[in-house]
């Protein structure tokens, strides 16, 4: 066996290997990307959002990573629930757009409906109820003639928005709903069902109906059927059908109960503020005369208030830091790729060359033409570095173009200055991160602006502060970088961030 073959075979086995490799990986990474949607979707049953868009995040990298069109399209879709329920109703739309583009989801009716779902959803939040009450017919549309268990679900869903939207056929499509969830069996959607009676219960009591309570008690039944330890809604049904029959006693006991669960469960609290349950309390102790317990409630429901301001506020901030950790992400991931490619083709060629060169070797009379294409190749080469040199001169004027772009956000104080400022500089805020993880995103742009030039009266008047105010922010971010009183911030930011 000659050197050429044993080589050519050896590299044939290297690639099988290769490949086979990557498609054990890949079923492993389908696997753990599952895994993380499955506890992404257990975190939204238990109203755990940021944990939810923590899972659907980490669920999206790794399906960015193996190229899988389905599972990145449907961790878009978790991530944009997960940013509904967080009030990021931009972002959220944003990202069923993506989840939309993919090449799955044009294939996948039951995707294009949750996805229509949530986007739903923040028109409805968004006050655009018109658009609203376009989507839902067009989900029933795009699930008609299914009967897997996810579709079901999401049309039963579906048809009770319907009739939150249109009252006078609230009990028509409550029966539908009805009919759909009898496909399934009972255990599989006993929270379903359970939230079809709390619905009906209170149609009957908007429409003062002894057949309220009977619903409520239905609702709390399967709940307690299945042992579902999150009953807070069931508590709070029964707090307000109580209270609606001015038994006001029994309705302070459920409400309690409610708020005694919600604690137990360790749920978000901030989700539920519209039921005002401390609110309810106090408002029933004043009609029962009990002023006393009135004004400790209502003190309650105060200070509640106030936790889920700052509760909010800190979950904004943490949801959009995980977005720019996105488009960070997607920069690396498309770096990567490109370097793969490169890798692969080097190997590639390596191989052509070597087996060129064995070739050429056996074939010495044919030196003349060796020659002529050695002269081709350089022609090829100097051809190749000409069109590299005009590639640089271009790279470079985007480059500038991109410099005086940041340099005009930032003076208009554009709120996309920082987004497009990490993709001039992708570098940025990951070395100030390795130097301080806790920096909040203001104290980031702060930095940007430093970093480009702009003195603190420069930025205080573009951002609308005071001079004291940027200058106090910069003098804590210097203690938080342990910046030397003598040295320069802007100096010691591009210092650390251009090459050396």
């Amino acid at each position: 066996m000659s050197k050429t073959t044993f080589f050519i075979r050896n590299s044939i086995i290297g690639l099988f290997l290769l490949y086979s490799n990557l498609a054990i990986c890949q079923t492993s990474s389908i696997k753990e990307i599952d895994n993380l949607l499955q506890k992404a979707e257990n975190s939204r049953k238990k109203f755990k959002n940021l944990d939810q868009l923590d899972y659907a995040k980490k669920a999206s990298v790794l399906a960015e990573k193996s190229n899988n069109s389905q599972k990145i399209a449907e961790s878009y879709c978790k991530i944009a629930e997960a940013l509904f329920f967080l009030e990021l109703q931009k972002q959220s739309l944003s990202y069923i757009n993506k989840a939309s583009q993919q090449p799955y989801t044009k294939t996948s009716k039951l995707l294009q409906a949750q996805l229509k779902e949530v986007k739903a959803f923040n028109y409805y939040t968004l006050g655009m109820v018109s658009q609203f009450d376009r989507e839902l017919p067009a989900i029933t549309h795009l699930l008609k003639g299914r009967n897997d268990e996810t579709s079901l679900k999401l049309l039963q869903k579906t048809y009770l928005n319907i009739g939150a939207s249109k009252p006078d056929s609230a009990l028509y499509y409550s029966k539908l709903c009805y009919e759909t969830l009898k496909k399934i069996p009972e255990k599989d959607v006993h929270l379903e069902l359970s939230d079809l009676y709390k619905y009906l219960g209170t149609y009957f009591l908007e429409k003062k109906s002894d057949s309220a309570l009977f619903y409520f008690k239905k609702s709390l039944s399967v709940n307690q059927k299945y042992k579902d330890p999150v009953l807070f809604l069931d508590y709070t049904k029964f707090g307000d059908y109580y209270a609606a029959k001015k038994q006001y006693p029994e309705a302070i006991d459920y409400y309690k109960k409610a708020i005694q669960n919600i604690k137990e469960q360790s749920i978000a609290p901030y989700h539920f503020v519209n039921n005002e349950l401390y609110q309810k309390i106090s408002d029933l102790y004043g009609k029962s005369g009990d002023t006393k317990q009135q004004k400790e409630y209502k003190n309650k429901f105060s200070e509640l208030q106030k936790k889920l301001i700052t509760k909010q506020a800190k979950n904004v901030d943490y949801a959009l830091n995980v977005i720019l950790k996105d488009k960070n992400d997607e920069f690396i991931t498309t770096q990567n790729k490109n370097y793969l490619f490169i890798l692969i083709g080097i190997i590639i060629l390596i191989i052509i060359l070597f087996i060129t060169y064995r070739l050429l070797r056996k074939n010495i009379h044919q030196k003349e033409a060796v020659l002529n294409e050695a002269n081709t190749v350089l022609q090829q080469k100097d051809e190749l570095i000409s069109q590299k040199n005009m590639e640089t001169t271009e790279l470079q004027q985007k480059v500038n173009n991109a410099y005086e772009e940041v340099i005009k956000l930032a003076k208009d104080n554009d709120p996309s200055f920082y987004f497009r400022f990490q993709e001039v500089y992708p570098e940025f805020q990951k070395k100030l991160r390795e130097i301080n993880p806790s920096l909040r995103t203001s104290e980031l742009i702060l930095c940007a602006y430093t970093f480009l030039g702009f003195t603190i009266k420069d930025i205080a008047d573009y951002t609308y502060k005071s001079v004291n105010t940027i200058r106090n922010r910069k003098q804590n971010l210097r203690k938080k970088f342990s910046i030397p009183t003598e040295q320069n911030m802007e100096f010691w930011l591009n210092n650390l961030i251009k090459p050396k």
